[in-house]
């Protein structure tokens, strides 16, 4: 009887671990979907630790899909930022030349009084400020590729790949360097 219940128990922990693991990597985006994940914890005397991060890491979606990222973490306060840039760019510390342009280009500014420009397109405000971001354009540390802002608060975010079959797009959090991705498209 014990060894039974052991073996229960062994079974039960182990589909539970399983259905907590990430998606494979290559997957397809769950519902054309990114979300924010994590947090931000201090501790005074201790230290700091921040996790939040973009899930899934690498996804796969269709030219001409619309992709929704959804803000789950638990720091509500931060800003994110989805901005595509050329592979070669993605930061690998806080230094990331590539986020120059496009505070330049968000408006971004510790004047409270200004206010962010919400989608860049292309290098340039979007006409329509409520139509979906057209994701075709990756950023240098000359230009800025495609990005859209995420105000804190603000739960979600959509943007439109536009982008040719075949296309990768490598993105991160100008705020968050270490909050990469990229979508794959199909």
């Amino acid at each position: 009887m014990n060894r039974r219940l052991t073996v229960a128990v062994a079974v039960t922990a182990a589909v539970g671990l399983g259905a907590g693991l990430a998606p494979a990597a290559g997957a397809a985006v769950k519902k054309n979907q990114i979300t924010i994940k994590g947090d931000f914890v201090f501790r005074a005397g201790k230290g700091a630790r921040d996790n939040q991060r973009f899930t899934p890491l690498k996804a796969k979606v269709k030219s001409g899909s619309t992709v929704t990222v959804r803000n789950k973490s638990k720091a509500e306060q931060d800003p994110h930022t989805i901005s595509f840039i050329e592979k070669a760019f993605l930061p690998t510390s806080f230094d990331a030349p590539v986020a120059d342009p496009l505070f330049g280009l968000h408006n971004l500014s510790e004047d409270q009084n200004v206010q962010p420009v919400m989608k860049i397109d292309n290098g340039a405000p979007a006409a329509d400020q409520a139509a979906p971001l057209a994701v075709d354009t990756l950023g240098t540390p000359d230009a800025p590729g495609d990005s859209e802002l995420l105000a804190p608060g603000q739960k979600k975010t959509a943007f439109t790949v536009t982008a040719d079959e075949g296309s990768t797009l490598h993105y991160f959090c100008i705020f968050h360097p270490w909050m990469q991705g990229k979508l794959k498209v199909n």
